[in-house]
């Protein structure tokens, strides 16, 4: 049964306890055979998954919409297919996507990867373009490359009706390579935190640090492991 969380003053989150045994199965075998542990893309084909595949979107309005999906990661947009055109979601209206066996939600203006959830919070990890690591490859002769020269526009422009699917499937395999990151996040108590100590502290007042640093004597919190990061969901929802 699906449930709803209302983690922020503007926007829902669900849960989907009942399902969760058949996504795990299924997600531990499509996780190895999906684009999700990869480390780089191609500038042509900018997608989390190698294909648009059949997905369903939850909006903010209740409405319910199944169509072909995919995650932009140069843009941290929720793409569909419409027709021969591709077309951009409106993340502010999004509250629930499930693509592949995984579930996703908005969260500040980028779709985001839900990895872990419990009562009270969950963890995200949010998959992107290293425009940083991007810029400070070495190109020949020493140079550095520009990431304005070396990313595609047709593909980090993708805006909606201009968009030809057609066009983007045979150049698929062209363009450069794109390197890629993860960056995770902590969500309870109608907060939104990066995880990583600094930013936990810094949400915190002076008896919120005290324990917290009590926290981190008895539990060594590893920041991109998501067990870990829900203890710490678990801990900061308590305080």
């Amino acid at each position: 049964m699906k449930r709803v969380r209302n983690f922020f003053p503007d926007s829902f989150f669900l849960y989907f306890y009942s399902m969760k045994k058949v996504f795990a199965a299924f997600a531990i075998f499509f996780f190895a055979f999906t684009a999700s542990g990869q480390d780089a893309v191609m500038s042509s084909w900018p997608y989390l998954y190698p294909e648009f595949s059949k997905g369903t979107v939850w909006m903010s309005d209740g409405k319910k919409y199944e169509r072909d999906l995919n995650v932009h990661l140069a843009k941290g947009r929720l793409h569909f297919v419409d027709g021969n055109a591709i077309k951009e979601a409106n993340p502010g209206e999004i509250v629930l996507v499930e693509l592949n066996g995984d579930q996703f939600t908005s969260l500040n203006g980028d779709i985001v990867k839900v990895i872990g959830d419990i009562e009270r919070g969950y963890v995200a990890k949010k998959t992107s373009v290293d425009f940083q690591k991007l810029n400070e490859t070495d190109g020949p002769y020493g140079t550095k490359i520009d990431a304005g020269a070396t990313l595609s526009l047709t593909t980090l422009e993708l805006t909606g009706d201009a968009s030809s699917y057609p066009e983007l499937l045979r150049n698929r395999n062209e363009g450069s390579s794109l390197p890629l990151k993860n960056d995770y996040y902590i969500v309870t108590g109608g907060k939104v935190l990066n995880a990583s100590k600094k930013a936990v502290e810094n949400s915190l007042d002076a008896e919120g640090k005290a324990a917290f640093k009590t926290f981190q004597k008895q539990n060594k919190i590893k920041w991109q492991d998501t067990a870990s990061l829900l203890q710490l969901v678990d801990f900061l929802a308590g305080l």
